[in-house]
């Protein structure tokens, strides 16, 4: 490699150690050029000089100058936070990436609340609380007030507890009753006041077990 790049400098007219310098910078270059186009390192570099000596003119160190120094695609990156593509405007694409916008708000959740569970009779009974506000009372009573929701059981007091509904909360007041109120199985007595039931699974009322869900 040595004596063609010699050769090559001495028909130029070159001196030694301009030739020296050529073929570092022959080196260098093409080493820029494994690194930029993913070639398996000193394999390729070894590949691209042995291409460079075997033809032995002057046309490689211009072609690796060239190669060396142009703008690959690798160089494009795309900027942090993007998909590489712009929404069409105008019923046209455009290209160039595009940052992507924020989760749009979120809206409020306008479901109610159901309470359904199965009587000492056999029977069954599911009670639907809507709206966003407003008192419940929960009893044994049938035919009671609008805002009565009657579970029919000996177990259950008229009135047995009470439902309280603010925005998307829940909350539950024992009235005292013999039969208890019981929250995921914890007594709830009427010393502790209303306590917030919106992640409570059931809730008892005597012997009234009722599930609670969103509907």
């Amino acid at each position: 490699m040595g004596i063609e790049i010699a050769a090559l400098a001495s028909f130029f007219g070159l001196t030694g150690a301009f030739a020296l310098v050529g073929t570092v910078l022959a080196a260098w270059m093409a080493w820029r050029i494994v690194e930029k186009a993913g070639l398996p390192g000193w394999t390729g570099l070894g590949a691209i000089l042995l291409t460079l000596t075997g033809v032995g003119t002057i046309v490689p160190l211009i072609l690796l100058w060239i190669f060396a120094f142009m703008r690959w695609p690798r160089d494009e990156a795309a900027p942090a936070g993007s998909f590489g593509y712009t929404a069409p405007r105008g019923g046209a694409p455009t290209t160039g990436p595009v940052a992507l916008s924020g989760p749009p708000m979120a809206l409020p959740d306008a479901r109610g609340w159901r309470l359904a569970g199965t009587l000492g009779n056999g029977g069954t009974v599911s009670l639907s609380v809507a709206g966003t506000s407003g008192t419940y009372a929960l009893t044994g009573a049938q035919g009671g007030a609008p805002a009565d929701l009657s579970v029919p059981d000996p177990s259950v007091g008229r009135p047995h507890a009470r439902l309280m509904l603010s925005g998307q909360r829940l909350g539950l007041e024992d009235l005292g009753s013999p039969g208890g109120t019981f929250i995921d199985g914890a007594r709830l007595l009427p010393e502790h006041g209303p306590r917030d039931i919106s992640a409570v699974r059931s809730i008892r009322l005597g012997s009234v077990e009722l599930t609670l869900s969103r509907a």
